[in-house]
């Protein structure tokens, strides 16, 4: 197995992975297209009473959010059958090692479970996201940035200047959650062990027991700290999206009422801003999971032979040493 869990990404998908982020950099390019059409039909078709005008954006508009929702259709579908690829291909590694059974570092039965029925599928799951979900939504709100700040640089400056804080609260944030992530996986490793000990030894159920509810105990405790930090970081991030659309009604009204912009830019700032909110919203989601993948691949990786390699269920044709599938 690579060595970090980006090189095993490369590995295993390589060239998908750039066939993704093409699809992802269209999808960008289009995002403000929709901003810039709702500015000319409010601004130049309903205020000049120009209908042939109006209805002709409007169909441009209809046409754009169309390609838009068919390239994000094409993008999910080929991502998702990407993430089944990459899972069939960690459980046919997880299976290898374990058939190592009188090898040192063979695979505990109790860590087998834990792997195939929950870890592999959230790291596939990673995978498939890994680089062409952080840049569609970075492409996504630095578009949408961009633009707004050529609207009226002013509104933008101040409205995006509140989610700064979140670049500092987040990675402490994450950091504690890593931890207790990694705690969390052990231990429930241990609970596969445990069912698996007291099944071979009946007459040591009593001690089983014991060890099975401090693990148990043990477990609770590791979600509850999680559950603790990430809901605040939650709190925190929807109370500054929240602060936004105030900012900009609040500096954006002051300019009208100056007469220094129009009322039409206050429209395109309040949705644009919901263009930038969202793909941030998501961008710190992604990064808490990667995060929590980056320790589940680590902790894969620790449990299976120094030697696994991974194949193919369907030819064994391994891909270990190659830049791409």
């Amino acid at each position: 197995m690579p060595k970090s869990l980006f090189a095993f990404i490369w590995q295993v998908s390589g060239r998908k992975q750039i066939l993704l982020c093409s699809l992802t950099i269209i999808v960008s390019l289009l995002t403000t297209v929709p901003l810039e059409l709702q500015r000319r039909i409010v601004d130049e078709a309903i205020h000049t009473g120009a209908v042939s005008y109006l209805f002709t954006l409007s169909g441009i508009y209809l046409g754009v959010l169309l390609l838009q929702g068919g390239l994000k259709y094409s993008l999910n579908v080929y991502r998702g059958w990407m993430v089944e690829d990459v899972a069939r291909l960690l459980r046919q590694t997880i299976f290898d090692g374990t058939q190592k059974a009188g090898e040192p570092g063979a695979v505990k039965k109790g860590a087998v479970v834990s792997m195939v029925a929950a870890e592999t599928e959230d790291l596939a799951g990673f995978v498939g996201d890994s680089i062409s979900f952080p840049l569609l939504q970075a492409g996504t709100a630095l578009s949408a940035i961009g633009y707004l700040i050529w609207v009226e640089p002013r509104i933008a400056i101040f409205a995006a200047a509140l989610y700064m804080p979140q670049m500092l609260v987040v990675p402490l944030g994450q950091r504690r959650i890593n931890r207790w992530g990694n705690i969390h996986a052990r231990l429930l490793r241990r609970m596969g062990d445990t069912i698996v000990g007291s099944e071979l030894d009946r007459k040591g159920q009593p001690k089983f027991q014991r060890r099975f509810k401090r693990l148990v105990d043990g477990a609770f405790r590791t979600r509850i700290s999680i559950y603790r930090v990430k809901y605040f970081l939650t709190f925190f991030g929807n109370l500054l999206d929240a602060l936004a659309p105030l900012i900009v009604l609040s500096v954006g009204g002051w300019l009208v009422i100056k007469g220094e912009v129009e009322v039409s830019t206050l429209v395109v700032f309040i949705t644009g801003f919901q263009k930038v909110a969202d793909p941030w919203d998501q961008l710190l989601t992604f990064y808490r999971t990667a995060s929590n993948a980056a320790v589940k691949y680590h902790l894969i990786a620790d449990a299976l032979p120094a030697d696994a390699i991974i194949k193919r269920p369907s030819s064994g044709r391994s891909v270990a040493g190659r830049s791409a599938d």
